[in-house]
């Protein structure tokens, strides 16, 4: 998903999985005109076909499109575009909201302070009109959904960077969501979110960059929709412009990367266990103003990978070596300029993933898909 979070049942062709040990990515990229400004995208079977497809927020056409994928690693002809009610939308995740089995999908809209739902039907028509309402704050830049206080039921938190604050909506299950929303306020400039229990305390807890004070904020959770009332903080790069959590270095325990648009770098910060992030390791090679990270075993040895979206335009990929460092680097190309949202996941049903980004500057998403090689 990209912090782009998603309800996604994929399956894998494991002949194909055993019998490739190297694989790469095709280049030049396949190429698909999207709306005006693409800029974020999350994945799943939207309408229950047994395909993956991408639904992509359009910040200058003020819509969310969906590509109806085949299967083949291309798409339907026919993009069916929804407005969102509100300017300028952003990022976007994807759950089950009202919970009634099918993926709907939530966008912040910076332009007018909002947040757009778009109720999923499981089937052809894809998604209903928008249900909108106030995002807390101002210049709502990121949104995620997670389970905060332990209901199983999908809540989102959205980082509202204008009003230096983040807002947490608790879902009543039915598609509704508690108002007011609860906002901490201590952060200066937050540009991203991700959700991970952090300290294993069965709490889900939440990672924040702040760009305007370049600092990292984990935030534990309490298991009703509130936080401890202490952070901790990390020093970053300059500029920390998103955030996600993986397990780098195989000990279950989950990590997080931070990439810092200014100084061209990205930052690893290893968890100990208990919710403390000791070790940071920073690369910068072929690293050019990062805008998302996509995380994702990239050669089939079972080591988690990165694959960073540079606004110059090119695709560096982090292979991991397993004990939370990267070493070998590779550059791709996306054929675009001011990329923006990247997301990994098999489009071709090969049982080999594949990887999307958008390329905002000439509103093309470009599809590079993975051969065994």
């Amino acid at each position: 998903m990209s912090s782009n979070q998603s309800t996604n049942v994929i399956s894998l062709d494991n002949d194909t999985l055993s019998s490739c040990t190297t694989y790469d990515f095709q280049q030049p990229p396949s190429l698909f005109v999207t709306n005006a400004g693409p800029t974020a995208m999350v994945f799943s079977d939207f309408n229950q076909d047994g395909h993956i497809d991408l639904a992509v927020t359009n910040t200058d056409a003020q819509s969310v499109s969906v590509f109806v994928g085949l299967g083949d690693g291309s798409f339907d002809a026919n993009v069916l575009t929804f407005p969102t009610n509100g300017s300028n939308p952003y990022w976007l995740t994807a759950g089950d909201f009202n919970s009634d089995g099918n993926i709907d999908l939530a966008n912040c809209n910076e332009g007018s302070n909002t947040i757009s739902i778009l109720f999923g039907y499981g089937n052809s028509s894809l998604f209903s009109s928008p249900t909108t309402f106030l995002s807390g704050g101002s210049l709502p830049s990121s949104i995620i959904n997670v389970d905060l206080n332990n209901d199983t039921k999908s809540d989102l938190v959205v980082t509202n960077t204008g009003s230096d604050k983040i807002t947490v909506f608790l879902n009543n299950g039915n598609g509704t969501f508690q108002f007011p929303g609860l906002s901490m306020t201590t952060l200066v400039l937050p540009s991203s979110v991700a959700s991970g229990d952090f300290n294993y305390d069965g709490k889900m807890d939440l990672a924040v960059a702040s760009r305007g004070n370049n600092r990292l904020y984990i935030l534990f959770g309490l298991g009703n929709g509130t936080f401890q009332s202490n952070m901790s903080i990390y020093s970053t790069g300059s500029t920390p412009y998103l955030v996600r959590a993986g397990d780098f270095n195989g000990d279950a325990v989950l990590d997080v990367v931070v990439g810092n648009f200014y100084s061209n770098s990205i930052n690893v910060f290893i968890n100990d266990g208990s919710g403390a992030f000791n070790a940071m390791y920073t690369y910068t090679t072929s690293i050019v103003n990062p805008i998302d990270i996509a995380i994702h075993d990239l050669n089939a040895d079972s080591i988690v990978d990165l694959a960073v979206s540079n606004q110059g335009g090119n695709i560096t990929i982090y292979y991991g070596t397993g004990n939370g460092t990267f070493g070998s680097v590779k550059s791709l190309s996306s054929q675009g300029q001011t990329l923006k949202s990247i997301i990994i996941s098999d489009l071709n049903e090969d049982g080999l993933d594949d990887i999307a980004i958008l390329n905002r500057q000439n509103n093309k998403l470009a599809v590079l898909l993975a051969e065994c090689i």
